[in-house]
């Protein structure tokens, strides 16, 4: 048997590009957005925070009260040094003698009422949950 001849193909068309709109003016609007944004972010974390601007008083006559002072108080540790034979203490410095009485420290040990024992059970059981006797 003969092959049948194939039909010749008709030669494709020349493929043409399609228009699309020129992209560069969206990408200049990006890169200097982006631009603008790295420079606030530099800008915000590189200044030091300012001070709060002050507030306009509409009257003269009126005055302005500052809010009262907050009273912290600080406990600082105290530290004992036993001077040597012959060294003083710096000044202002609180001196305590040696054969002063040294404070007691007292400490209460208090026990509960015992509680009352209670017998543990051990059950075993499947994987499935029945309880093997």
């Amino acid at each position: 048997m003969m092959p049948k001849p194939q039909p010749a193909r008709a030669p494709a068309p020349a493929h043409t590009p399609k228009a699309r709109p020129d992209a560069r003016p969206m990408r200049l609007a990006l890169g200097g957005g982006g631009i603008a944004v790295l420079s606030a972010l530099a800008t915000a974390i590189v200044l030091p925070p300012q001070p709060a601007a002050p507030v306009a008083i509409d009257d003269p006559q009126q005055e302005v009260t500052e809010p009262p002072a907050t009273q912290l108080q600080v406990k600082r540790p105290v530290q004992y040094v036993q001077l040597a034979p012959g060294e003083t203490a710096p000044p202002g410095a609180k001196v305590i003698d040696a054969s002063a009485p040294t404070p007691m420290t007292v400490v209460v040990t208090i026990t509960a009422a015992p509680q009352p024992t209670t017998r543990k059970t051990t059950v075993k059981t499947t994987q499935s949950g029945r309880v093997v006797p």
